[in-house]
């Protein structure tokens, strides 16, 4: 099952077109969909494919020999060096009526087992590769080390890439489009839930052609069970990608229990702030975390608003509903679980994902707005919260906007604590033209339907309604 991806995929075909050799990286966090990818895209072509492992260089020059021989049954005769091996590769492609494909996935793990694995691959493509009638793809899970390894101006394959990719999960109109057939709200749970990631979606059982159901069945006959691959989830990609896993571990718990300042972080591992500081970088590679300011803040590295938060959904709801309850579910109190998830699950969890879900409709242009927004993110501080504020610095435009998951209908009293907080937007607060958007599960009460099919005293039409159905 593949969904989507039509401008990866039109990227890789792009570059597969093209007459001369290419090296392609693509990478990307645990999970995300690139084997996928590179399985789609390399369907009716030529294909050598060879997954590394944490095994040593020798075993792993004997497993691309191994992969090579079941295309090219020659090639197992090869002494496994990578002279011999990437220049069979080479004479093969030249014999190829199309472009041959090389993919070496978890590329990461070949320059673990011997760092000089970029220095010579850059050696043979400069060599003969680079000339051939070949497609080189590099693709990995660590994002760091694919960078460094690949893409940094220290590597030495730095300048040899003719394409990259950093393939991110799917967003959320994306996931919408795909369960075309499903109610908005149920795909803004699965949504809240996966986050995009395609892999989660199959692992809860759901495909676009079949009945949405109950969201929370759906994880108790999953993620609640202990024998299921989804249970330890975090704790295997953890465990997978970083040398010290139960300091990230406990990071994210910290962060998921409430803890998204810098300071309390620390506070809550006793351990000074500058040591947490890393560690939280490699969390942020891993798109596991993000390091959120207010989206007016001109510098944010500089401003000491920053909070940090769980991005990946489903780490966050492993760690909301899962992780607390361990214990309960071990012993089969299922049930109890369940009935504390439910307390939440929708007034606190889903409502929280709702504002990534608004953002990415104001981003994604999915109804139409007054202006072209180039940012778009949350604002805060002391005393006023605005769930989400987009902006265009080109044309000092300004968009407010509350999102309300609800049960009931929202009224004028939304409208105007969201007009009262934009004033405390310092954001070129004398020149700015001013729209203001209300999202809405639940629909609008008519006194406030009313008030946005009229002028208003900020802008022509300046308030906007939106209920997904």
């Amino acid at each position: 099952m593949f969904w989507d991806r039509e401008q990866e995929m039109d990227a890789l075909e792009r570059a597969y077109a093209r007459p001369e050799g290419q090296l392609v990286v693509i990478y990307g966090r645990r999970r995300v969909g690139k084997t996928a990818l590179i399985r789609e895209f390399g369907r009716g072509k030529p294909v050598i494919f060879f997954l590394a492992d944490r095994q040593i260089e020798t075993v792993q020059r004997m497993g691309l020999r191994r992969e090579m021989a079941a295309v090219y049954p020659a090639a197992g005769r090869l002494e496994p060096t990578w002279d011999n091996l990437l220049g069979f590769i080479a004479e093969q492609s030249a014999r190829e009526g199309s472009k041959l494909v090389l993919v070496l996935d978890e590329f990461q793990y070949l320059a673990q087992s011997n760092p000089a694995v970029p220095s010579i691959l850059q050696r043979l493509w400069d060599m003969q590769l680079h000339e051939r009638n070949l497609m080189l793809i590099l693709c990995g899970s660590l994002v760091g080390m694919m960078f460094d390894t690949c893409l940094s101006y220290s590597s030495p394959l730095f300048g040899r890439r003719t394409g990259a990719l950093k393939l991110k999960p799917l967003r959320f109109h994306q996931v919408r489009q795909i369960f075309a057939a499903w109610p908005f709200d149920e795909v803004v749970r699965l949504y809240a839930v996966t986050g995009g990631v395609p892999h989660y979606i199959r692992m809860l059982g759901v495909t676009p052609d079949a009945e949405p159901g109950d969201i929370i069945r759906r994880l108790e006959q999953t993620v609640f069970q202990p024998s299921d691959l989804l249970y330890d989830e975090p704790r295997f990609i953890l465990s997978g990608e970083l040398a010290e896993p139960i300091t990230y571990f406990s990071i994210l718990q910290a962060i998921a229990a409430g803890e998204h300042r810098l300071g309390k972080i620390a506070r809550a591992l006793a351990v000074q702030t500058n040591r947490i500081t890393r560690y939280l970088n490699v969390l942020t590679e891993l798109d596991l975390v993000e390091r959120r300011v207010p989206v007016t803040v001109a510098l944010p590295t500089r401003t000491r608003r920053g909070l940090w938060t769980i991005t990946d959904h489903f780490f966050r709801f492993w760690f909301r509903y899962v992780f607390p309850y361990q214990g309960d579910l071990e012993m089969g109190r299922t049930d109890e679980v369940l009935r504390q998830v439910r307390q939440t699950f929708e007034s606190q969890f889903v409502a929280a994902a709702f504002e990534d879900v608004c953002a990415d409709l104001v981003m994604s242009r999915s109804f139409s707005l007054p202006f072209h927004p180039l940012k778009v993110g949350g604002w805060w501080d002391k005393n006023a919260e605005i769930d989400l504020v987009a902006l265009n610095d080109e044309t000092g435009e300004i968009l407010f906007g509350e999102c309300k998951w609800t049960e009931q209908p929202v009224g004028m009293d939304v409208l105007q604590h969201l007009y009262a907080a934009s004033r405390r937007v310092p954001w070129r607060k004398d020149s700015r033209r001013e729209w203001f958007v209300i999202f809405s599960r639940a629909g609008f009460q008519d006194e406030l339907i009313a008030r946005a099919q009229r002028p208003g005293d900020v802008g022509y039409h300046d308030v906007l309604l939106v209920q997904e159905s």
